[in-house]
């Protein structure tokens, strides 16, 4: 069987390909090696539920991608993540910036502790020098919890709908649409092309989804 190459490929195609110079830092090869390992634990965002945070394990790991599994759930809610995400933290991250942790299936609520859990487990912590989240500069941007803005719905990008910063980590957002399902949060950079000030929509002649109800 033949083997696929980029530069067959591109040849074949007689198309160049998109050059790295194009692409910014955080875009292009990783600067270290993946580090993490099968097994470790750690803490991270919900993709389908972006304002919670859950006890994950690394299930797997392909080159620079790992596979995260919710401790007590089944595998199909299982998801893929690069191993410089925003989205993921070291053991202790929700205690130590008051973020809630949802604990694995079968826990009632305040019976969690990561110490009597890794124990029970035999596992590993995820050590935090892997973590990309605790080794990036924030920059303060002005941007508060409660305040309002305009922003793109991923889901239906056509619409444009009002929402609210419900969240803050670092230089990154969580925009919550008001009077929607949490499932349609997402985090953003605050740079973001996908939020806008107030009055945007009226400016531009776009037109604005108000909050149902």
């Amino acid at each position: 069987k033949k083997v696929w190459n980029w530069s067959s490929y591109l040849e074949e195609e007689q198309m160049p390909a998109a050059s790295q110079k194009l692409f910014r830092e955080y875009q292009s090869f990783p600067q270290g090696r993946n580090g993490f390992k099968v097994g470790m634990k750690l803490e991270g965002v919900d993709p389908e539920h972006p304002s919670r945070f859950c006890v994950l394990t690394v299930a797997e790991v392909q080159g620079y991608r790992m596979r995260l599994h919710f401790d007590g759930y089944p595998e199909c809610y299982d998801f893929w993540a690069n191993a410089d995400s925003s989205d993921i933290h070291p053991v202790g991250w929700c205690e130590k910036t008051s973020h809630k942790l949802l604990p694995p299936k079968g826990f009632k609520e305040g019976e969690f502790n990561w110490t009597s859990y890794l124990k029970n487990c035999k596992a590993q912590a995820a050590p935090k020098s892997l973590f990309k989240t605790l080794s990036s500069p924030v920059t303060p941007s002005g941007f508060r919890l409660g305040m309002k803005l305009e922003a793109v719905d991923k889901k239906n990008p056509s619409m444009v709908c009002v929402a609210t910063i419900t969240d803050m980590v670092e230089n990154r957002l969580l925009i919550h649409f008001d009077n929607w399902d949490e499932s349609y949060d997402y985090w953003c950079e605050t740079s973001s092309p996908y939020i806008r000030p107030v009055g945007y929509c009226q400016e531009t002649g776009t037109p604005l989804t108000t909050p149902p109800g």
